[in-house]
């Protein structure tokens, strides 16, 4: 990732796709096909270190999630921690982001504190490494949350024919939800 240059400026191949399927509307039925598909999980995710479960959340959509639950860690006065990988597959170019979930229980707090971010745990670091290993492996780029999910793809005033929903369009809006409300 360049600094200071836009990622469909960055990578020309990701601007085409998204100036076919936004401005000339060129691909709405392959659109449509890729929202029906569903991705194969690859099955090295298995072999993941303290994994509990691999759960898969498919549904007519241009992107796939898979969540994989890591083994609780438990300790001293009812300490319970609970991890997740949340693997985010966009069904329409090989890319994917990840982003990471606990959920802590102690004794000091009352119910539980849910927390969203970056991979803090030994686990959550060695998973994320075997991740992005298998899905280079598989043809995959990992795209930045913080920075490449955000990145303004167009403006609204440059798409006439999409409603727009919130302040620009983002590269995270066209690659893993239906902007174009065909799905």
């Amino acid at each position: 990732m360049e600094h200071g240059m836009r990622f469909v400026e960055e990578f020309p191949e990701v601007r085409k796709l998204i100036e076919s399927l936004l401005i000339k509307r060129e691909l709405d039925e392959w659109y449509k096909k890729k929202c029906a598909e569903r991705l194969e999980i690859p099955s090295e995710l298995t072999e993941i270190g303290n994994l509990k479960k691999i759960e898969s959340i498919s549904k007519i959509s241009p992107s796939e999630e898979i969540l994989l639950h890591l083994q609780d860690l438990s300790g001293a006065e009812e300490f319970l921690l609970n991890q997740q990988i949340n693997i985010k597959v966009s069904k329409l170019l090989p890319i994917y982001i990840l982003d990471y979930s606990y959920s802590i229980r102690h004794a000091l707090i009352d119910g539980v504190l849910e927390i969203v971010g970056t991979a803090e745990s030994l686990e959550m670091i060695q998973g994320t490494n075997h991740i992005n290993r298998i899905m280079a492996s598989k043809g995959y780029t990992e795209i930045s949350y913080l920075y490449d999910f955000y990145d303004t793809v167009y403006e609204w005033g440059d798409l006439p024919n999409i409603e727009p929903f919130n302040r620009r369009l983002t590269l995270g809006d066209v690659l893993f939800t239906d902007v174009l409300e065909l799905c």
